[in-house]
This record gives structure tokens, C-alpha cells and sequence, in this order.
């Protein structure tokens, strides 16, 4: 059992330190009218339009698309395309806030793509609805840990694994060991 288990924590070690680091930074939005719209009737009005869930689901899909992306690199000012980081947003439920995740190998470049994002989700609400805009609830910051690998959780379970391992092998043992005295 011990064998097995120091072989499965080795594995975990090994393949821990040949994974990529990913990191995840957040940044999220608020979608409201725009401060234009006058008139208590148009503000309901455009509050009610906000609560069909299309509307605010169409703006969660504006971060990721190709147009979207290369709005975000030419912000950042970078010559890069930003191919090695993936860009989503998502609905926080019952709200009308955003929360756009930028997944990359730099922390640094992950917070500053996210903080990117939501100004070009700004601008592209605003081009869209001339209703609603964007303001930012919380900017992104460079996250401190990557969210992969996760060598705690990859040594746990390696760990398990390798006693599990180790003991239905002691099993397997004494069941084909052959009995004491039975052949005499």
C-alpha cells in the first residue's frame, strides 16, 4: 500500500509541474438605462425591456465573440490576439449584472483583458441600446494563485487513489497466497 501510494503522489508531482498555469480574473458590470433617458415612464420603460432576459443575455455574449476580442487586444495595446486566453461572460441570476472571466497564462494579462472587456461591453451596449449603459461594480484584479493545476487537490486525490490501489493489490495478495499447512 505504501508503494502504491508514494507512486501516485510521485505521478501527481511530475504531472503537476508540467501543467500550464491558468489563471482566472472577473470583472462585473452592471446593465442600466442610461442616465439620457428622461422621463419616469421611459426609465420603467427601459427597465421593463431589461427584464426580458434576451436582452441582457445578448449583451453576456458580446465579450466573447471575434469583433469583441480584438476590440479588447487593441485596448490593452497589444499586438497580440489574445488566442491563449479564453473570454466569457455570464448573467449573475435574477440581476442585471455581468460577470466577465478572462482564463489565461498570465495573471496580469488576464485581469487587464477583463477590465478591457467591460469597457468594450460598455461601448457595445451603448452602440446597441442607446437606453442602457454598463458602470463598473468591481474591476479585476491579477488573481494570486492559478485555478490550474491545483497541486493540493491533485496530491489528495493521487493519494486516495494510490491507497486504493494499494490495498485491493494487498487484497488481490492474500487471496492468491496460497493457504498455510493446506498443501502438507
Amino acid at each position: 500500500m505504501v508503494l502504491a501510494t508514494a507512486m501516485a503522489l510521485a505521478s501527481a508531482a511530475v504531472l503537476t509541474a508540467r501543467q500550464e498555469p491558468v489563471y482566472r480574473a472577473s470583472a462585473t458590470v452592471v446593465v442600466a438605462p442610461n442616465e439620457t433617458v428622461e422621463g419616469v415612464s421611459d426609465v420603467l420603460r427601459s427597465l421593463e425591456t431589461l427584464e426580458r432576459r434576451s436582452v441582457i443575455a445578448t449583451f453576456a455574449r458580446i465579450p466573447s465573440t471575434p469583433q469583441a476580442r480584438a476590440a479588447v487586444a487593441q485596448r490593452m495595446g497589444t499586438a497580440r490576439d489574445l488566442k491563449a486566453y479564453r473570454i466569457e461572460a455570464a448573467v449573475l441570476p435574477n440581476t442585471n449584472i455581468l460577470k466577465i472571466d478572462v482564463e489565461g497564462p498570465e495573471a496580469g494579462t488576464a485581469a487587464a483583458a477583463a477590465n478591457a472587456a467591460a469597457e468594450v461591453v460598455n461601448d457595445e451596449v451603448r452602440s446597441l441600446y442607446r437606453i442602457f449603459t454598463t458602470r463598473t461594480l468591481s474591476a479585476a484584479s491579477p488573481p494570486s494563485r492559478p485555478i490550474h493545476p491545483d497541486p493540493r487537490r491533485n496530491y489528495v486525490v493521487s493519494g486516495l487513489l494510490g491507497l486504493l490501489v494499494g490495498l485491493v493489490a494487498a487484497v488481490v495478495a492474500e487471496r492468491l497466497r496460497p493457504a498455510a499447512g493446506a498443501g502438507s
